[in-house]
């Protein structure tokens, strides 16, 4: 028990003093609970109405993280609720209070609820469909009906005006991190890459750690989608985002730009990884020396360096991309004319090719406008 509380002190304490999970889960707590007893006040004392917990359980399902999201489960929830009365308003007066009509309706509003366009609200139909058929049995008037569905939409309102005037989160923030430690990592994996490989031969457990690292990104590249995603999301429909002085320059646009490059860099890793480790297990003598794994490191080197400077927006990035892509061409072309003097294409051309790609990649991404934040 100390321990728990403990731990509830220390969240509360970052929820105070900083943005992230704490701070906002606190915050949706507290925009559900407001949301929750202002709409029970206004159906019960305001409305008066004969089915006031209506409301207030609406507004709970309504308030969600993001305006975006709680636009779109309102609508998504007030159409299954609609449905769902209408199927239990139809049901009760044509077939009577009957096994029989409480079976029709019950099918009906579960068919009704897998419409795509209600989303994971359509489970709510059917929930809708029961409550309304229980109530209306036995005095199946319109206005009973009526009351149902002015509650929904009371809840609703209620919830949705909640979220929009208690300071709904931006999560900006959340994707610029995303990104940056995407970029982070391809950054670091070159880089290792680059200096195991100039320092010569390297033996095959740090191929095989350098192929796990590059199977790894998948997992960084899917968190920084989902952290690009939600910010994009918590600022649809958001107020505060006219007052917000600072933004994304090429907006998320530019954000998932510079993500999707560096998921393909991230595949053209896996396969140079996967091309050192058949290099090492070449049995031609091409790898005797070491003479291609010095300046190949120096190759992905450079392209570490591209990274680095890909998408950010200081005045000499472009530049230093230019020139980074430049130095790689011109390795690769020696070392290829090199490798084909040598007979040696077959087994070092797809490493070199691969190379190539990474830095066409990062030069086109730049030129068409992606960003990250600096």
């Amino acid at each position: 028990m100390p321990g728990a509380v403990e731990r509830l002190r220390q969240r509360t304490l970052r929820a105070r003093e900083f943005a992230g999970y704490e701070r906002d889960g606190a915050l949706l707590l507290f925009k559900s609970a407001v949301s929750g007893v202002a709409a029970w006040t206004v159906a019960q004392y305001v409305i008066v109405s004969p089915q006031p917990t209506y409301a207030p359980f609406v507004a709970l399902l309504v308030v969600q993280s993001t305006v975006y999201r709680s636009l779109l489960h309102s609508v998504q929830y007030v159409g299954a609720v609609l449905l769902g009365v209408l199927a239990a308003g139809a049901a009760s007066p044509l077939l009577g209070d009957n096994v029989g009509a409480f079976a029709v309706m019950l099918v009906a509003a579960v068919l009704v609820g897998h419409w795509r366009r209600l989303g994971i609200m359509g489970v709510q139909a059917p929930v809708a469909g029961i409550f309304a058929y229980s109530a209306l049995m036995g005095d199946p008037e319109t206005p009973m009906l009526w009351s149902i569905v002015s509650m929904v939409l009371l809840g609703a309102g209620v919830g949705l005006a909640v979220n929009l005037v208690l300071l709904p989160p931006m999560r900006c923030s959340t994707a610029d991190r995303g990104v940056q430690e995407l970029s982070t990592a391809v950054a670091a994996l070159l880089q290792d890459m680059a200096e195991g490989l100039r320092a010569g031969i390297p033996d095959s457990g740090t191929v095989g750690d350098w192929r796990s690292r590059s199977r790894g990104l998948d997992s960084t590249v899917g968190k920084a989608r989902s952290a690009i995603g939600h910010g994009a999301e918590s600022i649809s429909y958001n107020p505060r985002r006219m007052f917000r002085k600072h933004r994304p320059v090429a907006g998320f646009d530019g954000y998932r730009m510079m993500v999707e490059t560096l998921a393909r860099a991230a595949e053209q890793l896996r396969s140079i990884a996967f091309g050192l480790r058949k290099l090492l297990d070449d049995e031609t003598g091409h790898t005797a020396d070491g003479t291609f794994f010095r300046p190949y490191g120096e190759i992905l080197a450079l392209v570490a360096d591209g990274v680095r400077y890909l998408g950010a927006t200081a005045p000499d990035s472009e530049q230093h991309i230019r020139e980074s892509a430049a130095a790689c061409d011109e390795r690769c072309e020696r070392l290829a004319a090199d490798a084909r003097e040598k007979n040696a294409w077959p087994a070092l051309g797809g490493l070199l090719t691969d190379a190539s790609r990474l830095v066409e990649e990062l030069s086109e991404a730049h030129a068409r406008g992606a960003v990250r934040a600096d």
